[in-house]
């Protein structure tokens, strides 16, 4: 009988750019993503984003938040006690102390439709393999799964498939991948190319020199037969982006559910 490919782990990411959140099940959003996944964002008085992408400095907080009480807690990652905040009463203090944690004037704002996704609507969940991720830590010293799992940062992580099958969840520019999770149904738009975030220690923001031009070259190397990702021009990506449409809003995903590709559709 043939394995059935079935949710690993999902992972929503309360506040864009700090720590994940690990979910058992997780209620497709209004935006067409998961219900409090970057439902926070941090910006600057220019209204730009504080991410991976801009400082290197979010690898050095640590965060949680108790959406059923409304409280977010921060930490320095050299610090082990909490503080805690009230999203709602302690909105000044919260904001005072990320200005104070990254020596600038910020704010911390709240979406729940998925506005501040790297790739709103189009990319309301990335998913990725943990075979995936397995054979991509082995291209820097066995590095472990946990910390590679924090590089990619994906929120769906699929169980018992070969290395890189995700790649099978899309196809070509104009063309996506119909398939279905449970009974959500989404569609594989394109593979996620990387930024300079995973090069970095999740943690430490310690770099690892070389690391981008060393995937690309290990990605391609590894390219299963059932991957387009040559038409693409390059190697460095990992995970796919997939929309999901209005139909399915409402609905939840849960770790075990199994995985399904149903066919190809063509998009304007």
């Amino acid at each position: 009988m043939e394995k059935k490919h079935v949710v690993a782990s999902i992972t929503i990411y309360p506040v864009k750019s700090l720590d994940g959140m690990p979910l058992q099940k997780g209620q497709i959003g209004k935006g067409g993503s998961l219900v409090h996944d970057r439902e926070f964002a941090i910006r600057d008085a220019n209204g730009k984003y504080v991410n991976g992408k801009s400082n290197a400095m979010v690898h050095l907080l640590r965060s949680k938040v108790d959406f059923e009480n409304e409280i977010i807690y921060l930490r320095p990652e050299s610090a082990t006690a909490w503080n805690e905040f009230h999203l709602q009463k302690d909105k000044t203090s919260i904001d005072d102390y990320l200005s104070d944690f990254f020596k600038m004037d910020l704010t911390l704002h709240r979406n729940t439709e998925g506005k501040f996704l790297d790739v709103p609507i189009i990319s309301g969940v990335t998913v990725l393999s943990t075979a995936s991720l397995q054979a991509a830590s082995s291209w820097f010293n066995e590095m472990q799964l946990a910390e590679i799992r924090k590089r990619m940062r994906a929120t769906i992580e699929i169980a018992d498939v070969p290395a890189f099958w995700e790649d099978k969840l899309f196809y070509k520019e104009k063309e996506v991948v119909e398939f279905r999770i449970g009974d959500v149904t989404l569609y594989g738009m394109s593979p996620r190319a990387r930024c300079v975030v995973p090069t970095r220690h999740p943690q430490t923001r310690e770099l690892i020199h070389g690391f981008q031009k060393s995937f690309a070259g290990q990605r391609l190397a590894n390219l299963p037969d059932w991957s387009n990702l040559n038409d693409y021009g390059h190697g460095y990506y990992l995970s796919v982006d997939c929309y999901i449409p209005p139909s399915e809003f409402g609905k939840w995903i849960g770790v075990g559910d199994e995985i399904n590709i149903l066919n190809r559709r063509i998009i304007s």
